[in-house]
């Protein structure tokens, strides 16, 4: 044997010891021994710093065990080394969505599947962010593209079934579940089920689902804040003390230990001790705004940039011919202002579909997002608004057009559209569709931040709520907006204030049907009788009528709003 093979087989020899190294240090992190796979892994990669196997494996335990920034690190290293595998871009996107950064785990999971589109962890894992960013027609075709692959998969069919929900077909979606359940009980599959019962109006059986799934898993706090908020379990219930718990200090993260303290709120609320219940509240929202980050700078930016250029000259527009039988109605306000309760009114009448928070203005549009964007996405966007001529804003109004299209079953002339956020870009629609009805929903400043406040949203949405100071700015920057779009379109926006569709219902329903140009029904007023899809907070409450219970709430928590209370702007005529 000459010198050339004598260092080959030495280098395939340790290339093999390399190997075999892996193979254990997988076989430890299986068998849940993370210490020691930790220190397998870490050997490995300082004898070679390029290995991929050991730097995904090791993000991966670190995910594992709630590690998420050294998880992040890791993977990103790996990734580096082999930019185009998919498996690691996929376990960096699972990284991203556990720890609630949605924008950044769609990225990762829409490369991983970039890279092979047969890849079917990736297409799973991309139906879930879709669903969870309520992104329904994506996450029905990535859903459907997973049952191609693989038909026969249980996470397949759950996926299927949550597409399903979204898009209109929640009866389906609630069978395809049902079936399941012989499968394979788990939290996950209960929780969800819940959720579909829930949104179809079915609160008794969402509430046995939502107990069965906290059954199987009694450290999932955030089930257990759903559980105490509906009334569905109390605090005499558990095997433990809530506040032990909470001062034990045992979290794995931050949000687990907000969720519990929001479960102390719960708790302390429904026993009238305010002073406590308030304390828990702020702790909450303080841990949550912690984990988040949410850069508020970002939101005045674009705010600004909107106002500077799109002034009634640039929104002016000719008379153009529309394709279309159907008209929007887009609900816009702050979230928690009435946006859920309009709805639901307007959804009563015979001629209208509710179709619940759209995304199509921003997909139509092909932009990123209208609030939390970078400088750098707030020009972009800016710009390429102001590129569009007549024709192209027509062509844009038919796509989303054709949208609304594919969920109108029943061939309703009208559809309303009532993602809140879109008061962002009520120009913008006046732009694409000359045509539509817009309805600007507003409240009791205080009243509207405090039930933001108070409630927990789905993964990152709305980070500017779980800080006072951050509310208060965001709250204030969409009144300033909302007035310069008032200025711009003048009664082409129909301004509804809460309190006085409660103090005044017949009277602001006839107003509201006759800016949609629809004539009466008795049904708008029995609003809460009409059975539909609502996926949002407000839920629970557009099924009752009318009432007064969510007015002035704010101020039993003496002394724990008041800057808030003062630094509100009201949107005035």
């Amino acid at each position: 044997m000459n010198r050339k093979e004598r260092r080959k087989q030495k280098k395939n020899s340790s290339q093999n010891q390399v190997s075999n190294y892996l193979l254990e240090a997988i076989q430890l992190h299986t068998n849940k021994d993370f210490k020691n796979a930790e220190i397998s892994y870490l050997k490995i990669i300082k004898s070679d710093k390029t290995n991929y196997q050991a730097l995904r494996h090791l993000g991966i335990l670190y995910n594992d065990t709630k590690k998420y920034d050294k998880a992040i690190q890791y993977l990103a290293d790996a990734i580096e080394v082999a930019p185009t595998i998919p498996d690691a871009h996929n376990n960096l996107g699972l990284v991203y969505f556990v720890s609630d950064n949605l924008a950044s785990a769609k990225k990762s999971f829409e490369k991983s599947f970039l890279l092979n589109n047969n890849y079917l962890p990736a297409l799973n894992n991309l139906t879930r962010v879709y669903f969870s960013l309520n992104e329904n027609e994506k996450c029905l075709q990535s859903a459907m593209a997973a049952i191609e692959l693989g038909p026969n998969e249980y996470i397949c069919r759950l996926n299927y079934a949550l597409a399903l929900s979204i898009n209109g077909k929640i009866a389906e979606g609630i069978k395809i579940l049902e079936k399941l359940k012989s499968e394979n009980k788990t939290d996950d599959l209960f929780n969800q089920l819940a959720l579909m019962y829930e949104v179809s109006g079915n609160i008794k059986k969402s509430n046995q689902y939502l107990l069965e799934s906290f059954k199987l898993n009694q450290n999932n706090y955030a089930m257990l804040v759903k559980l105490m908020d509906n009334e569905v379990l109390t605090e005499n219930a558990l095997n433990y003390s809530l506040e032990e718990k909470f001062n034990d200090n045992q979290f794995d993260n931050l949000v687990e230990k907000s969720n519990l303290a929001r479960c102390l709120y719960i708790s302390f609320n429904k026993k009238k001790n305010y002073e406590l219940a308030g304390k828990y509240l702020l702790e909450s929202n303080k841990l949550r705004d912690e984990v988040l980050k949410y850069e508020i700078t970002k939101d005045e930016y674009f705010v600004n940039k909107i106002i500077e250029n799109f002034d009634a000259n640039k929104i002016d527009i000719k008379t153009q011919e529309i394709d279309n039988e159907i008209t929007p109605i887009f609900i816009v306000g702050m979230p928690r202002s009435g946006t859920t309760l309009t709805e639901q009114i307007l959804a009563s009448h015979s001629k209208v579909h509710g179709g619940g928070e759209l995304d199509y203005v921003r997909n139509s549009l092909e932009i990123d997002g209208v609030y939390d964007l970078s400088k750098e996405q707030a020009d972009q966007i800016i710009n390429k608004l102001l590129s569009l001529d007549d024709e192209k804003w027509r062509i844009i109004g038919n796509k989303y057009l054709s949208s609304l299209e594919r969920i109108n079953l029943n061939k309703k002339s009208y559809i309303t559209d009532k993602m809140p956020h879109n008061f962002m870009m009520c120009g913008f629609i006046h732009k694409m569709l000359p045509h539509a009805k817009i309805i600007y929903c507003y409240r009791d400043p205080m009243d509207n931040c405090f039930s933001l406040y108070r409630n927990t949203f789905a993964k990152s949405g709305h980070g500017y709520s779980y800080d006072q100071d951050k509310l208060v700015f965001h709250y204030n920057l969409h009144i300033k907006l909302m007035k310069h779009w008032r200025t711009v379109l003048g009664d082409k926006i129909l301004l509804l204030k809460n309190e006085t569709l409660i103090d005044d219902q017949k009277g602001v329903t006839s107003k509201l049907l006759d800016h949609c140009n629809l004539e009466w029904e008795d049904a708008c007023l029995e609003f809460y009788k009409t059975e539909r899809d609502v996926r949002t907070i407000s839920l629970r409450q557009v099924r009752n009528p009318i009432n007064k219970n969510s007015l002035g709430v704010w101020k039993k928590y003496i002394g724990s709003f008041d800057k808030m209370s003062n630094s509100l702007k009201e949107f005035l005529l």
